[in-house]
């Protein structure tokens, strides 16, 4: 009598389940990986705000203040340079801070050069790319910067004299003892995304800076401190500005421009509406006095930011608005604790 030999493969029926098996552990698995990913990725990014803030600190143990962001180089007043440019020598730089020095004189040099330098230190890797140089019709595009410092919470950005309240300024060097609410409670720097300025697909919403003028902005009551209705007021003003009424950010971190080498803490962290601008020049540099440039980050729920004392903190994008902003300002008197 003949035996059958015994059958040893799968059914149909066994491989598709065996299938959906792998399928349900794949799809139980991959937020898990993703996730690992962007905690790897925030750290690494919380660490180039570790080296950055670390890097002020040692400034200041040289000079005994902080670096302004504004060292004129140019004719013009908007050619000029920032204090990340100051720090270069504290982050392994000095070979491209010595180059620049010998240089000052000369706007085209830092244009074509120092702000066409990628620096790893100040990009976040959860961030996306700059658009590269030349990329943008009015030129100011070029490497990426993902980090930028405090100018606190008013609503004052570049020309506005002494108006600022944070960590640093544009018109003076800040001390240590400048910031009366403790280094601990002062937001010293925050994380901000680069925005390509162009129109349609091409631009970056909300990340790109849109001009809304000046009247919706200098409608607030108290300039340190705008309420939730003013945000909301001059928000809406940016989310429906014409088209072509923005300009790129977060491109050249030599550069003194808010947006590039400053945010404020007058709108919360990953704000809901584009950044916005006053009167300038759509399209171009960001040369006006009224702003609210919040920090943003692609981390899911929040962003990084770098305090006076050099620790770093996450701070969830649903912070109390008031809290905030009083984080931002180094001397209003009421020190608050992140939460």
């Amino acid at each position: 009598m003949t035996r059958r030999a015994k059958r040893t493969g799968f059914t149909l029926v066994e491989l598709l389940v065996v299938i959906a098996i792998i399928g349900i552990l794949v799809a139980l698995l991959l937020p898990a990986v993703q996730a690992a990913r962007e905690a790897a990725r925030r750290m690494s990014c919380s660490n180039n705000m570790k080296q950055l803030s670390l890097a002020m600190h040692n400034y200041h143990d040289t000079f005994k203040v902080f670096p302004r962001n504004y060292i004129q180089v140019g004719g013009n007043a908007w050619e000029a340079l920032s204090a990340s440019y100051s720090i270069l020598p504290y982050i392994e730089q000095q070979p491209l801070y010595d180059q620049a020095q010998s240089r000052l004189s000369s706007w085209g040099w830092m244009y074509g050069n120092l702000m066409n330098t990628n620096i790893a230190t100040y990009l976040c890797p959860s961030a996306l790319r700059a658009p590269a140089r030349g990329s943008h019709p009015q030129g100011w595009d070029g490497p990426g910067v993902n980090y930028a410092w405090s100018t606190g919470s008013s609503v004052h950005t570049v020309w506005a004299g002494n108006a600022f309240n944070g960590f640093i300024a544009y018109s003076t060097h800040r001390k240590m003892a400048n910031v009366t609410d403790g280094l601990s409670n002062t937001i010293m720097a925050g994380e901000i995304l680069s925005g390509t300025g162009l129109t349609g697909t091409a631009g970056r919403y909300p990340y790109d800076i849109f001009y809304v003028g000046d009247g919706p902005i200098n409608a607030v009551v108290n300039k340190d401190f705008p309420t939730q209705a003013e945000l909301d007021t001059i928000g809406m003003n940016a989310k429906n500005s014409p088209v072509g009424f923005k300009s790129n950010n977060g491109t050249m971190w030599a550069w003194y421009a808010a947006g590039h080498s400053t945010v404020t803490t007058a709108a919360p962290p990953n704000w809901q509406y584009p950044s916005a601008g006053g009167n300038c020049c759509p399209g171009g540099a960001h040369d006006w006095g009224l702003g609210i440039i919040p920090p943003r980050s692609l981390h899911p729920g929040g962003v990084n930011l770098a305090l006076g004392d050099a620790s770093v903190r996450f701070v969830p994008e649903t912070v109390d608005l008031l809290t905030f902003q009083r984080m931002g300002n180094r001397q209003d008197g009421k020190p608050v604790e992140l939460p």
